[in-house]
């Protein structure tokens, strides 16, 4: 592209502005692309996150306020969370719950709902993301958290297929875990489980 712009005698005003709208998108992409990488570098890398205890009822209403920017007309249910907390950090798990209702966002339909849950069992606090969405086929569901895999349907739509790679990698090196049910035409739902403080 910048070769053609050099072009002498210079193309056309309109296929100048298409090259220019071209290399700004590529540009956009990569700069996320290398951005993505970095995340999951430093998501491996653990020992970099600060593991603090973390009131998750505002994280999550700051969170959600966030998320309703990326679709205001989205029914997105973030309210009477209960009063929990968790070993985490902050940073990182607000990270990996935007990388959840980003895809939730995305790729579901209908509410959003975000919930938490103590599991007296194991002292453990799950934050779960749901959505009324087609569901996850099987094959997809197998390969969900491999790096740069993008289901069929996911390439009509934006993306570089890091988001969940990324929020699993952040969410085990907060020592927790990441998990995904999902059932057809009913929805899919992600569940953070972490250590409660």
């Amino acid at each position: 592209n910048l070769a053609l712009l050099s072009r002498r005698p210079p193309l056309p005003d309109k296929e100048q502005e298409d090259i220019l709208a071209d290399m700004v998108g590529e540009s956009e992409r990569l700069i996320r692309l290398v951005s993505d990488l970095l995340a999951l570098a430093r998501a491996q890398a653990g020992p970099l996150l600060q593991i603090e205890t973390v009131p998750l009822s505002g994280l999550i209403e700051d969170v959600c306020r966030q998320a309703r920017l990326l679709d205001p007309e989205r029914e997105l249910v973030c309210s009477d969370l209960e009063p929990e907390a968790v070993l985490a950090d902050p940073s990182a798990l607000k990270q990996v719950l935007l990388i959840l209702l980003d895809n939730a966002i995305l790729h579901g339909k209908g509410t959003v709902r975000v919930t938490v849950h103590r599991n007296p069992l194991d002292s453990q606090i799950s934050v779960s993301v749901r959505d009324e969405g087609p569901g996850i086929a099987p094959d997809v569901l197998a390969r969900l958290f491999e790096r740069f895999y993008r289901g069929k349907t996911a390439h009509r739509k934006p993306g570089l297929g890091l988001g969940l790679p990324i929020a699993k990698a952040l969410v085990e090196a907060q020592n927790g875990t990441l998990s995904v049910k999902s059932q057809k035409k009913v929805g899919s739902m992600f569940i953070v489980s972490l250590p409660a403080a």
